[in-house]
């Protein structure tokens, strides 16, 4: 499998299905989004030539992605170069026709002087619905209905062809340990009466197509139902119905712009990339209660995703900090409202969460960082007009909780103070990213303590944690230690997470020397073919560049550089992230440093969260820039 878990994604406001590399649907999520409830395993579909299964593959078959309307209307292509089939073109259009309803039509032809005839569809579906791995659940192949059906209380999942293209015949099927998806599909095409009509446990169900007429439309429909009412489903996981309709902030939304980038992907086609683009991937990977998931979620072991498919409250709260200054407050309130949800009465976050705000397993038990960033979210919005009760007595309240905490580590235990892993969960120690954070939230904070004394206390605390952070510089240094750990080493290894003091807490006391200093030498050191690497000799997932460092590194330039200085660093950035991008524009996690193909988890929220913001920024320094010419 290709380590580029994700090419392609449907949305609506609270579903989600998620197309990888092959062209293939692999998740479906609706209307839970984390990787816990995933609704479908996998679909996948393919061609039958005479008698023999043909499965689609995405490099031999010349795979095309395109829009019709980003993220609502996919359309995918192959080029059959099969031997049994070469020449073929398949054709397919899917879309949400709403919350619970998926559909796929697909359109097969060749060469008018092609002698391939007889061309027909196969469908497997093995679904896991509602995130249930038991070997208990249902497949009936209902062939007088037209329908295959998944049974699992208290979902059911069919698929159904339209009027006019109804399966010749379907089959219900033991997966089994023996024989490969493969195996089963072809045994199916030769000995169709071999299939039964409904299996129990870990299954599958199959169907075939008639023959296709060339250039005539074959639609299924694949529709998930529940016996639970929808209303009483989503009050149960996310809080009250009228609490989802409620507007948190009384404020228009800004809309984003659409900054147009004419790219080259691998020299061979152009792309135009929006801006605008981001926004709508951000929607799509949140949930109606404001749940930001890292990333969709496709692959059930985790073995090549990594489960993204969770809330980090990090990755939430920068993009909120995104979305805030990019004039899209309701958004940002929404995930500052989860967060505050996720939080409960505890005072620090775990690692990750689930969309219903439970916690999920983590390999990492407390980051410092978390709990300043989500802060400096909340003080965004509490410095906000317009923000509505209750909303804004929960956020003081919690804001204080949080800020009290960290106020009483650092005055009290200053050594050990917001000591654990660190930004990129791989360190344990005291930590120069979580120092400045917690600098800026208890600084910003002061505005919205309780009491005087409340205030007095985070003031101390804030000048403590500046201390502590100043220092980890050493003269013999141009950027300050990473990390001071356990045993009190310094780690002075050049890291992307010290670009903290420049964004997003650019009034961290440094002098200007000393900013430019790191900047620039940091800048030097982890330029790394194409892009940036997080720090160096940095090894995760292969070692390779990540775009949200590039977009860090521009989003500090304004901090750093002379305006129009800064503004070329910025307009180069945006034009390199969205070259590292997939053919559709979504941002991953890392990219190859020689061809800036993407290699891992696409899309990546965090990404898009910056792209996003300093596509805004980029749009006001050029009209600052013109104001001034």
């Amino acid at each position: 499998m290709s380590l580029t878990m994700y090419s392609a994604l449907l949305a609506t406001h609270s579903s989600l299905a998620a197309y990888e590399f092959d062209g293939q649907l692999k998740s479906w999520c609706w209307p839970r989004k984390d990787a816990f409830h995933n609704q479908l395993r996998f679909f996948i579909m393919g061609l039958v030539q005479g008698e023999q299964a043909i499965w689609l593959d995405p490099e031999r078959d010349q795979i095309a992605f395109n829009w019709l309307t980003p993220l609502e209307h996919l359309q995918i292509q192959w080029h059959v170069h099969h031997p049994e089939a070469r020449g073929l073109r398949v054709r397919m259009e899917a879309k949400l026709i709403d919350e619970k309803t998926l559909e796929h039509s697909y359109v097969i032809d060749a060469h008018e002087q092609s002698t391939i005839r007889n061309t027909r569809l196969w469908f497997l579906m093995a679904p896991e619905i509602a995130g249930r791995r038991s070997q208990f659940q249902c497949v009936r192949a209902i062939g007088g209905a037209n329908v295959i059906r998944s049974d699992s209380d208290p979902y059911t999942l069919t698929l159904q062809g339209t009027s006019g293209s109804e399966f010749k015949q379907t089959g219900a099927v033991q997966i089994d340990s023996q024989h490969s998806l493969g195996q089963l599909v072809q045994s199916f095409i030769n000995h169709p009466g071999a299939f039964r009509a409904i299996e129990m446990g870990r299954c599958a169900a199959v169907a075939l197509s008639p023959v296709m007429r060339w250039k005539h439309p074959f639609t299924i429909r694949m529709t998930l139902n529940s016996a639970i009412a929808e209303g009483l489903e989503l009050n149960r996981n996310f809080g009250t119905s009228s609490e989802l309709g409620k507007p948190l902030l009384k404020q228009t939304a800004i809309d984003i712009p659409d900054h147009e980038f004419f790219i080259d992907h691998h020299s061979t086609h152009q792309n135009k990339h929006h801006s605008s683009l981001s926004l709508r991937v951000l929607d799509a990977l949140t949930s109606p209660n404001g749940a930001l998931l890292a990333s969709a979620e496709c692959d059930w072991d985790m073995r090549y995703s990594g489960g993204y498919g969770f809330v980090w409250p990090r990755d939430a709260a920068f993009t909120g900090l995104a979305l805030m200054e990019c004039g899209q407050g309701e958004r940002a309130a929404r995930i500052a409202h989860f967060l505050a949800k996720a939080l409960g009465e505890a005072d620090d976050f775990e690692q990750r969460y689930t969309d219903a705000a439970q916690p999920a397993p983590s390999w990492c038990y407390r980051q410092p960082d978390q709990r300043p960033l989500v802060c400096l979210l909340w003080i965004a919005l509490l410095n906000a007009p317009g923000l509505q009760e209750p909303l804004r007595s929960e956020l003081r309240r919690k804001l204080n909780t949080m800020l009290t905490a960290m106020a009483q580590e650092l005055v009290t235990s200053p050594s050990t103070a917001l000591s654990g892993f660190d930004l990129w969960e791989e360190r344990e120690g005291q930590h120069f990213f979580a120092l400045v954070a917690a600098f800026g939230a208890l600084q910003r904070g002061m505005d919205h303590a309780l009491t005087d004394a409340a205030a007095q206390h985070y003031q101390k605390a804030a000048a403590e944690a500046a201390r502590l952070a100043q220092g980890h510089f050493s003269p013999l240094h141009p950027w300050p230690a990473r990390t001071r750990s356990p045993q009190g080493l310094l780690d002075f290894t050049a890291d992307a997470s010290l670009l903290s003091c420049l964004m997003p807490v650019s009034e961290f006391p440094l002098s200007n020397e000393q900013r430019a200093g790191m900047y620039q030498s940091l800048k030097s050191a982890l330029q790394h073919g194409v892009g940036f690497r997080r720090y160096v000799d940095d090894t995760y997932r292969g070692g390779g560049c990540w775009p949200l460092v590039g977009l860090w590194f521009a989003l500090g330039a304004q901090e750093i550089l002379p305006s129009a200085q800064a503004l070329d660093v910025m307009k180069l950035a945006l034009r390199q992230a969205a070259a590292a991008s997939t053919p559709l524009g979504y941002l991953p996690e890392q990219i190859d440093p020689a061809s800036s193909t993407p290699t891992w988890v696409v899309p990546l929220a965090w990404s898009h969260a910056f792209f996003l913001q300093l596509s805004n920024r980029t749009r006001l320094a050029e009209v600052r820039q013109k104001n001034l010419e």
